[in-house]
């Protein structure tokens, strides 16, 4: 008997490639987000929200309608005409001017208003495989690869490498936030726990981050938290931590269901929400518990959401395989409406510019992707194969 997986791979390529069809409609990146494959959302300036998916830049203006740009269909944008280094987008961000940084696994491209210039070169990147960048006041930074931080002041760059003397002590960062309330810069690493940077004016040093005099091995991402402070989170548990007041634990996974469930991502919203992503669907955790609790039963089309940000506006946005929608702004306990976003399907016909290279590795240090390309293969067998 055929193993059912093998069985669903082979149906999987008669819907994909039909033998009947010699041509295959471009999608139509104006009516929605290029892909369900979001890696990260901000803010944009004008109102918009911009996502990094990894079928390019797509964009959510302030009235509702998309846009997107990749390799194959670069374009004018509200930050200037960019013509993206690669379909993969893995990092975004905007500096103190309002200008896009965009990150891919190979190389960076930054906005002056009008166009881009890439950053590819080791004299400023040791690693060109961005994971991810944040502004720290008029300064970027950015982490690649397996090759610590870089520093961007202006012209001058500077690399904390992963053993250098300034302590970071981090070789692959994977999530960085400024907590607004200490001014202090929280970096969370894939394998190397939690640092905090007080202070980016005068000498630079890395703190490690602990809990009760221990290292937080487990712990690899961070997030905001609108009232100061910012949470930290792995699959089982949320953290919160201040640099004045230390860590103090928020929940676990035990506490959102009796059912085990795995915890996949965090935002918290300006009333006091805190919503979880996680493979039963998103729960809204408030002071005095789980507050709400929403399923495939209300609407989403996965129970196996995969990311969360909330906007300016007040939207949480969540991702789920395929898919991406948007609660509204919540009024109160039952104002629940859930917003589906088209999302495009990619051409399968020709060949795609810009396809994703491997990640660099730092010579000397193992990939450590085994356990991620493991988690992802799993949340798709959960999501393709019922039951």
């Amino acid at each position: 008997m055929h193993h059912p997986l093998i069985a669903l791979i082979a149906l999987l390529s008669l819907l994909i490639l039909p033998s009947s069809a010699l041509y295959i409609e471009a999608p139509d990146y104006d009516s929605g987000i290029a892909s369900a494959g979001v890696k990260e959302a901000i803010n944009g300036r004008y109102g918009d929200v911009i996502f990094a998916t990894d079928t390019g830049i797509s964009v959510y203006t302030e009235n509702g309608t998309w846009y997107s740009v990749n390799p194959s269909y670069p374009g004018e944008t509200a930050y200037g005409l960019l013509a993206p280094l690669n379909t993969v987008v893995t990092a975004i961000a905007l500096d103190a001017e309002g200008h896009l940084w965009v990150g891919y696994p190979n190389g960076l491209q930054i906005g002056d208003g009008t166009g881009y210039r890439e950053i590819q070169d080791q004299q400023f990147l040791k690693n060109r495989n961005i994971n991810c960048m944040v502004r720290w006041g008029d300064e970027m930074w950015i982490a690649t690869g397996r090759a610590g931080l870089h520093r961007c002041h202006g012209d001058d760059w500077t690399w904390y490498k992963p053993a250098g003397p300034e302590g970071l002590g981090c070789y692959t960062v994977v999530s960085m936030v400024v907590d607004a309330a200490s001014d202090a810069l929280v970096i969370g690493s894939e394998n190397d726990g939690i640092r905090v940077l007080r202070n980016r004016t005068g000498e630079v040093r890395f703190e490690e981050v602990t809990c009760r005099g221990d290292p937080l091995r487990g712990i690899a991402e961070v997030r905001v938290d609108p009232f100061g402070g910012v949470y930290l989170f792995n699959r089982t548990t949320v953290l919160r931590y201040t640099p004045d007041a230390g860590v103090t634990p928020v929940l676990g996974a035990g506490d959102l269901s009796t059912f085990p469930v795995v915890i996949s991502d965090i935002a918290a919203t300006p009333t006091g929400m805190l919503f979880i992503a996680s493979d039963n669907g998103i729960y809204g955790w408030n002071s005095s518990g789980v507050a709400l609790h929403i399923t495939s039963g209300d609407g989403l089309r996965s129970n196996i959401v995969k990311r969360l940000f909330v906007d300016a506006d007040g939207r949480c946005w969540f991702i789920v395989p395929g898919n991406v929608g948007y609660i509204p702004p919540m009024a109160g306990p039952a104002t629940l409406d859930l917003s589906a976003v088209p999302v495009q399907t990619p051409e399968v016909a020709g060949t795609v510019s810009g396809s994703a290279p491997a990640p660099e590795g730092t010579p000397g240090e193992p990939a450590g992707m085994l356990e991620e390309m493991w988690a992802s293969f799993e949340a798709w067998i959960r999501a393709a194969i019922p039951g």
